[in-house]
């Protein structure tokens, strides 16, 4: 026969969520819930892969009660707290918003309190990938001026003496529109503020 302690106590799981921050899943929306459960099923196998690749043993999670699983390849569950869009995390959101709600629309050190004192998501990240980098030599000429921060593009310097020669191109034009540009839309505004005067 069960004992009542034990019927409590499962039906106290059904109505809360195993997580850092208790919620009555009642109060959030299936769809809502059916949302958090899609984020939670698309996070576990990203999470996983960070901790030990291979396929996820366990990846469920049920809306109505928001009971979830995550179980990488070595048999490690991954603290999901630290991660967005996770069940943990969902909750953890739903917590600061009915804390806020319960402050009221008046005190706002309250609501204030609400979220500083209960961040949600990674606070100190591990860093699981790590990569090594590599140094790169540069591949430019080193500039003249050690000062000089930049000297331009590879080949600038031949191409505008070149460009300043022919005749042909489109250059000579270009050069005039920026050097008269201005001095002809000042000119055009002073003129059409003298003929509205």
């Amino acid at each position: 026969m069960v004992s009542f302690k034990a019927t409590l106590l499962a039906l106290a799981g059904a109505a809360t969520v195993s997580a850092d921050y208790w919620i009555n899943v009642t109060n959030v929306p299936l769809g809502d819930r059916q949302v958090w459960c899609r984020d939670q099923k698309a996070a576990c196998p990203l999470i996983c892969q960070e901790v030990s690749p291979g396929p996820v043993i366990d990846n469920s999670c049920t809306p109505e009660t928001l009971q979830y699983g995550c179980l990488c390849a070595n048999n490690m569950r991954p603290n999901l707290s630290e991660y967005s869009m996770t069940i943990p995390f969902h909750t953890c959101q739903q917590y600061g918003n009915e804390c806020v709600k319960d402050c009221g629309a008046v005190n706002n050190q309250c609501a204030s309190d609400c979220r500083e004192l209960n961040p949600c998501g990674a606070q100190n990240p591990q860093k699981v990938n790590t990569t090594s980098s590599s140094t790169l030599e540069p591949t430019a000429t080193p500039s003249k001026n050690p000062n000089q921060v930049f000297d331009g593009l590879a080949g600038d310097a031949t191409d505008a003496a070149n460009s300043n020669n022919n005749q042909g191109s489109g250059a000579g034009a270009l050069q005039f529109g920026q050097t008269y540009g201005l001095a002809v839309v000042l000119t055009s505004l002073f003129a059409g503020f003298a003929i509205m005067l």
